[in-house]
């Protein structure tokens, strides 16, 4: 991504899609502290294709020592040398003009910058209680115990302590058209299980329309099929769809023997298994879902085939 190095502290920083400059600290991306900087002095944004400067100021926004006509937008290149008024310690050199990416930056002290890509799991991967990860409409999406939604630029995401701010790689035009935020259920869909005898061993296999996935075998596929076994036995038992196959945390770690955070981990590791296995036109499907104090397997159309017992 597009970053800026000022000439006289060495402070670098990354380009957001949207870029503010100015001494007002609540609405601007990097403040000016100087004297003669505007409360909003210019903007620097992505357009989809080049990054742009507008200059909104008192005492202006220079390129290369030229002074840039106000509300006016400028192309900026590689090696440019920006200053914001008059002060030189407002000045900036362009290291290079590479398009935004999506990122997450800290809002907690002491946390990195993360840029988006594939599954990214929050606080870390040791302890996974928050997925993010992109829909085929491209939206990211934000997934936790509370369940999914479309993450808009801006919002705050992460734990009680760790807490960081995303921000979209978009291009920030005024005729900018935005898609609508909805998310696309995934229909048709079958969880195919095949178990070994003394369940050691589990085989997934998804059934989407007509097309078949092979997710082989995995240690987080057994959780999935004692979660899977509830369900079906709930269902049988005439219990209500709604309250169908909720296990207690507690209980599903004496069975597996794992804590709560080992669990979190198996959960992410599902998902991201379901991203890298099925193409990116299909939306993965919400394999488990969460309340208070319990989780369950979502899906109700499932064959199991071996093991203990066979049912579908």
């Amino acid at each position: 991504m597009a970053t800026l190095l000022n000439v006289y502290s060495d402070t670098k920083i990354n380009l957001q899609p949207h870029h503010i400059f100015g001494r007002h600290r609540s609405s601007s991306s990097t403040v000016l502290s100087t004297l003669d900087a505007s409360r909003i002095h210019a903007v620097i944004i992505w357009d989809g294709e080049h990054w742009l400067v507008l200059d909104t100021s008192t005492n202006g926004t220079f390129i290369n020592g030229v002074r840039i006509q106000k509300e006016s937008r400028r192309r900026l290149e590689k090696s440019d040398r920006i200053h914001f008024g008059s002060d030189k310690t407002n000045t900036w050199f362009l290291l290079d003009t590479t398009p935004p990416q999506s990122m997450l930056e800290p809002v907690t002290p002491g946390l990195p910058n993360i840029v988006l890509k594939g599954i990214v799991a929050l606080p870390s991967e040791e302890t996974p209680e928050v997925l993010l990860y992109m829909s085929p409409q491209g939206q990211w999406l934000c997934e936790s115990a509370a369940g999914i939604s479309v993450l808009q630029s801006g919002d705050c995401v992460g734990t009680h302590d760790n807490v960081w701010r995303f921000i979209e790689a978009k291009p920030c035009l005024e005729t900018q058209v935005l898609e609508e935020n909805r998310l696309d259920p995934l229909l048709n869909i079958k969880f195919n299980f095949d178990v070994s005898q003394n369940e050691e061993h589990v085989f997934l296999k998804l059934k989407v329309d007509h097309q078949e996935f092979d997710l082989g075998q995995r240690n987080h596929h057994y959780l999935l099929l004692l979660l899977a076994r509830q369900r079906m036995n709930d269902k049988a038992a005439g219990l209500n769809i709604s309250e169908q196959g909720w296990v207690d945390k507690d209980l599903l770690s004496q069975m597996l023997k794992l804590n709560e955070n080992h669990i979190n981990i198996q959960i992410h590791r599902l998902r991201k298994q379901m991203i890298d296995t099925l193409p990116k036109s299909l939306t993965p499907p919400q394999a488990i879902e969460r309340r208070a104090g319990e989780i369950r397997f979502v899906c109700d159309t499932v064959q199991i085939n071996g093991g203990l017992l066979t049912c579908s």
